[in-house]
């Protein structure tokens, strides 16, 4: 075989390879930069403003919930207006229904991507807001697997924390509180005798 034939069949070879492998590589890009609640957000709907940039986002998703109860409402389309976008999307649409009461603590969760979502190629957003108030609790927002996906979590994350010890930290303490007492108790003991 030839020189130039050996480098026809590289050459084809490689032009193979790079058409295989190009779907590969031609994945979804979604980058989150901000999130807000939208202005006509309330107890009707969830909706929020979403600040990104995507290139070929395939998939967008919203979801609602309120806290103190688990079930969520849902919706999962392909994405039109967010396939290729830069910028602020206004009035991201996260139906409410049925309407919440007064103060409900109502999460708003989207993503904008690729599906299966993965960090890579999906971005995520998350508003946590009492529905009468609009008073906006928690905010989070940056690629898949970054925020919380439920009220109830969100909830959780600003729940005040009890500090826990480890199991050696622990038994140093329990150390520290029985010397303490038993030093105050040979004291005690020691003041009693010069008495008598």
């Amino acid at each position: 075989m030839g020189r130039t034939a050996q480098s026809g069949c590289i050459i084809r070879f490689l032009v193979f390879l790079f058409c295989a492998m190009a779907p590969l590589v031609a994945n979804a890009a979604a980058t989150a930069q901000g999130v807000a609640l939208s202005a006509s957000a309330d107890c009707r709907n969830a909706n929020l403003n979403l600040t990104l940039t995507t290139i070929g986002a395939t998939t967008e998703f919203g979801q609602w919930t309120k806290t103190g109860d688990d079930s969520v409402s849902v919706f999962k389309n392909p994405t039109t207006a967010l396939a290729t976008f830069s910028g602020t999307f206004l009035n991201y649409k996260i139906a409410i229904s049925p309407q919440q009461p007064d103060d409900t603590l109502i999460g708003a969760y989207a993503y904008v991507g690729d599906d299966p979502p993965a960090s890579s190629n999906t971005a995520e957003f998350f508003v946590l807001y009492n529905c009468s108030t609009l008073k906006v609790l928690f905010a989070c927002y940056g690629a898949y697997g970054t925020c919380p996906r439920t009220a109830q979590q969100a909830a959780d994350l600003l729940a005040p924390k009890v500090p826990a010890l480890s199991d050696w930290a622990l038994m140093l303490t329990a150390l520290l509180v029985a010397g303490a007492g038993a030093l105050s108790l040979r004291r005690g003991a020691g003041c009693r005798r010069h008495r008598s």
